[in-house]
C-alpha cells in the first residue's frame, strides 16, 4: 500500500475518492463553451501525467516495501493485458458520459449513467454470488431502477416545459430559417447515459481482473497502465465523436489547438481528480480488514459519487432553474431513492460480513 494502513488513513482515502470521482466532470462545465471531445484529450493527458507522478513518487517512496517497480516486474503479462483493456473500456464509458452530460447536465447524466451501472453491477454480483439477504439486494435494485426512471422523467419534462415556453404566439415565416439550433431530445441523453452505464459497469470488473491474485498489479501499476491505454486509444473514440457530433457541427482534430490555456488546464485538472479518486479507492480497498471502516459506511462512500456530481449540477450551476414544482419533486425523489438504495445495499453488504 505504501501508505500508513490505519483506520484514519483509510477513512481519508475513501472520502477523497468520493469527492474526486464526483467532481472531475465539473471541470468541463468550468471550461465554458469547449467541446467535450477536445476536453477529453486533456483529460486523458492529465490521467497519464498524474499516474506517472503517483507511481514514481508515492509508489516508490518506501524502498523497503514492495515498490511500483517491483510490482511491475512480478506481475503477470495477462494481468497487464487486463489493465490495458480497462483503459479502452474506460474511454468508451467516460466519453459517452460526457456526451450525455453535454446535452443534459451533470445532475442528469451522472445519476442516469452511474445509476444504470449500479443496477447492472448489483444484479451481476447477486447472480454470481448468493447474497446474505435477497430481500435487501432486490429492494436496492428496485430503488436504483426507480431513481433512474425518476431522473429520466424529470429531464424529459424539463425539456417539454422549455419547448412550450419557447413557443411564440405568432406563426413563424417558413421562408426564414431559424437561428436557434434544434435542442436535442431527452431520448438522446438517456440513450447515451444508458450505454455509458453499461461500459462503466464493466470497467471495474476488467480492472479487478488486473489486480486480483498473487501476481496481480498494485494500485499505482494498474492506474499507470490503464492511463497509457486510455491515452493511446482515445484518438479513435474522439475522432468518431467529432465526425458524428452529438450537438455541434463536425470538427477537425486541429480545432483542439483553438482552446485557451484555461480550458486545457481544466481538462488536465479533471484527469488529475479522476486519477486521485481512483487511486484512493484502490488503496482504501487494499487496506487490511482491521483498518477498513464499517461495511455499511464503506459501501455508501464507494458508490455515492453520483450524488456528489448531482450536487454540483443542482447547486453550482442550478441546472433545473425555472423548473416547476412537479419536476423539482421528481429530481428530489430520485436523489432520495438513490440514497435509500445505497442504504439498503450497504445493509446487505454489512450483513454479508
Amino acid at each position: 500500500m505504501l501508505l500508513p494502513a490505519t483506520a484514519s488513513t483509510v477513512w481519508i482515502l475513501a472520502i477523497v475518492s468520493l469527492l474526486c470521482l464526483g467532481s472531475w466532470a465539473a471541470t468541463l462545465k468550468m471550461a465554458g463553451k469547449w467541446r467535450f471531445e477536445f476536453f477529453y484529450f486533456d483529460f486523458v493527458s492529465g490521467i497519464l501525467l498524474s499516474a506517472i507522478a503517483a507511481a514514481f513518487v508515492l509508489g516508490s517512496s518506501h524502498p523497503q516495501e514492495l515498490t511500483f517497480q517491483d510490482n511491475m516486474t512480478l506481475a503477470g503479462y495477462r494481468k497487464m493485458a487486463w489493465a490495458l483493456g480497462s483503459g479502452v473500456v474506460l474511454n468508451l464509458g467516460l466519453l459517452l458520459l460526457l456526451a450525455a452530460m453535454t446535452v443534459s447536465g451533470l445532475s442528469v447524466a451522472f445519476p442516469l449513467a452511474l445509476g444504470v451501472g449500479l443496477v447492472i453491477g448489483t444484479t451481476w454480483d447477486a447472480l454470481s454470488a448468493t447474497p446474505s439477504s435477497w430481500v435487501l439486494v432486490a429492494g436496492g435494485i428496485v430503488l436504483f431502477l426507480a431513481a433512474v426512471v425518476s431522473i429520466a422523467l424529470a429531464h424529459s419534462w424539463r425539456l417539454d416545459s422549455q419547448r412550450l415556453a419557447a413557443q411564440t404566439p405568432l406563426r413563424p415565416d417558413p421562408r426564414v430559417k431559424s437561428a436557434r439550433p434544434k435542442q436535442p431530445g431527452a431520448a438522446l441523453a438517456i440513450a447515451l447515459a444508458f450505454v455509458s452505464g453499461i461500459a462503466l459497469s464493466i470497467f471495474p470488473r476488467v480492472l479487478s481482473e488486473a489486480t486480483s491474485g498473487e501476481n496481480g498489479l498494485g494500485p499505482y501499476s494498474v492506474v499507470l497502465l490503464l492511463s497509457i491505454s486510455a491515452l493511446l486509444s482515445s484518438p479513435f473514440f474522439v475522432l468518431f465523436f467529432i465526425t458524428f457530433p452529438i450537438t455541434a457541427d463536425a470538427a477537425a482534430g486541429g480545432n483542439y489547438l483553438s482552446g485557451n490555456v484555461k480550458q486545457h488546464l481544466l481538462g488536465i485538472a479533471g484527469g488529475l481528480l479522476w486519477t486521485a479518486g481512483t487511486l484512493c479507492a484502490l488503496l482504501a480497498a487494499g487496506a487490511p480488514s482491521a483498518a477498513q471502516p464499517n461495511p455499511l459506511i464503506q459501501y455508501a462512500l464507494s458508490h455515492a459519487a453520483l450524488l456528489v456530481a448531482a450536487a454540483w449540477g443542482l447547486l453550482a450551476w442550478n441546472e433545473f432553474r425555472g423548473a416547476n414544482d412537479r419536476i423539482r419533486m421528481m429530481v428530489t425523489g430520485s436523489l432520495v431513492l438513490f440514497l435509500s438504495g445505497l442504504g439498503l445495499m450497504a445493509f446487505a453488504a454489512s450483513a454479508a460480513k
